[in-house]
């Protein structure tokens, strides 16, 4: 779907009745433009007969971690051993619930599964989703657990000098918790797990999920659950420490990320992303190679990149964009979660991912 598609489909949604010659003036294109790409958007399914009569919306699965992210950020350099001063913040994260509130926020229907605790943080993730228009209704509140909590420090630049995790209460997403919900992840168009979940659930996962499986890694020390699984594997999406970590259970070595890639792709994951706020984005698989690097504005806070560049990335794939428009604007629509506290920013919308993705990519093709 063209951007030009996207943007009128939109307008339809919200105004089922609005005219052709309506839509004309809103966009300022002539009425027979705007029938053309009524034509092709009836051709390509996503309107059925007249009256601008929406196909059933394609939903997405999110299943992963929700939890309460306790940050602090230096004013000046860090001192070792000594205490500094910043400032200490308690936002709601977790990489599948900040996937999910990409989608949400892109509009792509999308279900999220998860647990949290019968607990403060608890109950601010419900408030939270109901603001945000989130649908919970698969996540499971656990009586006497604690919400899961991750506590990491940034330095002045905002890059993440270490992290604790308190994820005790994701061993409560066993195999029977995913086998309830079985069938709803299976007629979802895409699956879409981080690697908090325990081993036998993401093995579970990659044996019963018949929806094509997207994976964002999430911590060095959860990368070997992927181990047995990478030929189930059709989008992953990693960092270049992570992969090396990843190789190092393969007992392989690698000099660059394009060979570490490649050694992941010969066992069987169909297309890898490499992702980080220095290094940029490198894609590949076993047709085409990219990689974008983008001198980034003022980083404020790196939690929620990657993962609302995978809610994104999904956003695309569901449009029917290329790959090279795809990665685009996955990569902006991370250097914009980038620039704000929270792990995904407020601002992130369809809109304001068509104007940074033209600001930053203008000179390319």
């Amino acid at each position: 779907m063209t951007e030009r598609e996207l943007e009128i489909l939109k307008i339809i949604k919200q105004q089922p009745l609005i005219s052709q010659n309506e839509l004309a003036d809103m966009l300022g294109i002539t009425r027979s433009g705007v029938a053309a790409h009524i034509h092709n958007l009836t051709k390509k399914g996503y309107i059925k007969g007249k009256g601008y009569i929406l196909s059933e919306p394609c939903f997405v699965t999110v299943v992963g971690g929700v939890n309460m992210d306790i940050f602090g950020s230096a004013k000046d350099k860090i001192i070792r051993d000594n205490s500094n001063p910043g400032k200490i913040v308690h936002l709601l994260g977790g990489a599948g619930r900040n996937m999910a509130l990409t989608l949400t926020k892109l509009d792509i229907p999308n279900y999220f599964i998860s647990v949290f605790g019968d607990d403060l943080n608890g109950r601010k993730f419900q408030d939270d989703a109901k603001e945000n228009n989130m649908d919970i209704q698969y996540c499971k509140m656990i009586k006497g657990e604690a919400t899961s909590s991750f506590l990491y420090i940034n330095d002045i630049s905002g890059r993440r000098i270490t992290g604790i995790d308190d994820m005790n209460i994701y061993n409560q997403m066993t195999p029977a918790f995913i086998e309830k919900n079985l069938d709803r992840i299976n007629h979802a168009e895409f699956c879409v797990i981080d690697t908090n979940l325990p081993n036998d659930t993401i093995n579970y996962i990659c044996e019963k999920v018949t929806s094509p499986l997207i994976v964002k890694t999430v911590s060095l020390n959860k990368n070997d659950r992927l181990i047995k699984n990478l030929d189930k594997i059709e989008i992953l999406v990693t960092t270049r420490r992570e992969l090396s970590h990843m190789i190092s259970y393969l007992n392989e070595t690698f000099t660059s990320i394009d060979q570490g890639v490649d050694l992941l792709l010969n066992k069987g994951v169909k297309n890898i992303i490499v992702f980080s706020a220095k290094e940029g984005l490198f894609f590949k698989n076993a047709n085409s190679k990219y990689h974008y690097n983008i001198e980034l504005p003022h980083i404020i806070n790196t939690n929620g990149g990657s993962a609302t560049l995978t809610g994104t990335l999904v956003w695309c794939l569901q449009n029917n964009m290329k790959w090279t428009d795809t990665l685009k604007y996955a990569y902006t629509a991370a250097i914009i979660s980038m620039e704000s506290q929270e792990a995904v920013n407020p601002e992130l919308s369809q809109e304001s991912l068509f104007k940074r993705k033209q600001l930053y990519f203008k000179n390319e093709s």
